[in-house]
């Protein structure tokens, strides 16, 4: 938050960034289950939630974009390596307790989803997604929120990790069995408790960018390869 700011003027920027996060809500919502659309949910989400955002904010995160340094690389490599076959290993033995294949197909068949979309999805999800929501969430959300002390940190990055995670319920409720969808968002909890610790520990958005889109969305796209494949 800019020390310039009269009180008034940070009360509403304050106002405006939180509105912001409840954005996807019905922006989600909307795409999902009244345009039963993959695509304009994307539009809505991308387009409409978080580019102009990340454009708005942008001097809160331009100053974040720092290369990774060699061990942090390593590190991230190993986890690529690690991740990815431990999530396949984990749906082929017990995927079929938390997910049905048809029931996914169906869902996602019936908002415009197509088999032969799933690598030019990865192409575009993978990068795009992890871009603008690092950008959004870290870049723009939890730097307007912090203070000067580790307790505005604190909250601001519990607010940005609760949000994040509370709006994928809305689509992950479609897709997994009941019980799982909760713990599912937990997990999301988990994950952005982590990129918001990397980003306060390294200054650098970079690196919270490359975790999410090489180790936990394209986690999520190799294992819908897999439902796929399933069905």
């Amino acid at each position: 938050m800019p020390l310039s700011l009269s009180p008034t003027q940070t009360r509403r920027r304050l106002a405006v960034v939180v509105l912001l996060t409840l954005l996807p809500w019905p922006a989600v919502w909307l795409g999902m289950y009244r345009l039963d659309s993959l695509v304009w949910t994307f539009a809505l989400y991308h387009g409409v939630c978080l580019l102009p955002a990340a454009v708005w904010g942008r001097r809160l995160w331009l100053r974040a974009i720092k290369a990774p340094t060699l061990p942090q690389w390593v590190v991230l490599g190993i986890a690529i390596l690690v991740v990815m076959p431990v999530a396949l290993l984990v749906y082929a033995r017990i995927g079929a307790s938390f997910l049905s294949p048809r029931d996914i197909l169906h869902v996602v068949t019936l908002r415009g989803f197509q088999a032969r979309w799933l690598w030019p999805l990865g192409f575009y999800f993978v990068p795009v997604n992890a871009i603008l929501e690092e950008m959004f969430w870290r870049g723009v959300v939890l730097n307007e929120l912090r203070g000067m002390d580790e307790t505005s940190w604190a909250l601001g990055a519990a607010w940005t990790t609760l949000t994040f995670a509370g709006w994928h319920y809305l689509v992950i409720r479609l897709l997994l069995r009941h019980g799982w969808a909760e713990v599912t968002v937990l997990g999301i909890v988990a994950a952005g408790v982590f990129l918001a610790w990397m980003y306060r520990r390294t200054r650098s958005l970079v690196l919270p960018i490359l975790w999410h889109g090489l180790v936990f969305d394209l986690m999520l796209i190799i294992v819908f390869g897999a439902v796929l494949h399933a069905k």
